[in-house]
């Protein structure tokens, strides 16, 4: 959202045509990144922007600064990470603050770049949006229940990580109450994609 002045008015602007796709770990981000593609939308997701900058020789060293036991042989040790960053919050706060305006950057370059007007960024939940302002948010949600569930199926997950990831993000979520479109994704991967259709009609 941008600020016009227009007859000594100020007016909220939303930009078109860029939306935000967010919503809790274990939501269904990424299966409804898959559908939204499906209806032709570009999506870009901030978690494998970052797998691709912590490949990058310059962001590993900086990442060595912050924990240097998190990289062994020139590479990232990401579980090693996760853990510490949901165990620390100086650490979380180092890396938050290192990583989230590369990813910010990665993100305008696709956007300044892209052809394809019709965008979605995929963001995790987190503290400073630099985007809230800007774009309109879609969020996705489903029950704690089926959060963990999910989760659990993915690897190097323990229940003791999952819970805190979860209790963190609940803590600091303030798009849930404040977003411009809503999913509910306790149900088929069917039914998610009827609401995201409904939704696309919308944007």
């Amino acid at each position: 959202m941008i600020y016009s002045i227009y007859l000594n008015i100020i007016v909220k602007v939303f930009v078109l045509g860029t939306y935000i796709l967010t919503g809790t770990i274990g939501s269904g981000k990424s299966e409804a990144q898959k559908i939204f593609e499906k209806f032709n939308y570009d999506c870009f997701c901030a978690d494998k922007i970052v797998r691709d900058l912590y490949k990058n020789n310059e962001v590993i060293l900086g990442v060595q600064n912050i924990l240097p036991k998190s990289v062994i042989n020139n590479m990232i040790d990401i579980q090693f990470l996760r853990e510490k960053i949901f165990s620390d919050k100086k650490i979380m706060q180092d890396i938050e603050d290192y990583i989230q305006p590369k990813v910010f950057k990665e993100f305008q370059k696709k956007i300044k770049f892209n052809k394809n007007r019709n965008i979605i960024l995929v963001l995790p939940i987190i503290k400073n949006n630099l985007f809230h302002q800007k774009y309109k948010f879609i969020y996705i949600s489903a029950s704690k229940e089926n959060r963990i569930k999910r989760i659990r199926t993915r690897k190097n997950y323990n229940i003791n990580l999952i819970k805190e990831i979860i209790r963190y993000q609940d803590n600091i979520d303030a798009y849930r109450k404040s977003n411009n479109f809503f999913l509910d994704n306790n149900g088929t991967i069917e039914n998610l994609e009827h609401s995201i259709k409904k939704i696309v009609k919308l944007l």
